[in-house]
């Protein structure tokens, strides 16, 4: 999946007026996923001897995409709604989102039978959709 930054803020802090940590905004669109998230980058993040200012914004996405991939594994499954075709389920979109200490994500994605190899769309449910969700994640981002 190709990913942009939509924005990236820099978080001052009040005492000294130094950047105490940049939020980054990140958006990306594939077949089967939308992605739209808002992740913090803090000083733990860092490399040891750099600060915030010492990063391009090139390098600042980069650190937040290099957190994507395990926030991901902690998504709440919200909803997912099927879409139907001459009485017959033909596809679906579940809906996912995270709200973390400052990280900010919701992704939606859509399935259809070629998702679900074991059993027909009509009758999958909730733990069916969430593990279809979890291989499509895993194939776009891999947490290795």
């Amino acid at each position: 999946m190709n990913l942009i930054n939509r924005s990236i803020q820099y978080i001052l802090a009040a005492e000294t007026g130094n950047t105490d940590n940049v939020v980054v905004g990140v958006y990306g669109k594939s077949d089967k996923l939308e992605i739209n998230g808002t992740l913090t980058i803090v000083a733990a993040d860092l490399d040891k001897e750099t600060n915030f200012d010492d990063l391009s914004k090139k390098q600042l996405f980069a650190l937040a995409t290099k957190k994507l991939p395990a926030l991901l594994q902690n998504l709440a499954y919200t909803n997912y709604q099927f879409f139907v075709q001459n009485d017959t389920p033909v596809r679906l979109i579940a809906y996912s989102d995270l709200s973390n200490n400052g990280i900010y994500i919701t992704l939606s994605s859509t399935l259809d039978q070629s998702d679900f190899t074991n059993k027909a769309i009509e009758s999958v449910g909730y733990e069916d959709v969430k593990s279809a969700v979890k291989t499509i994640l895993s194939q776009e981002f891999p947490t290795s």
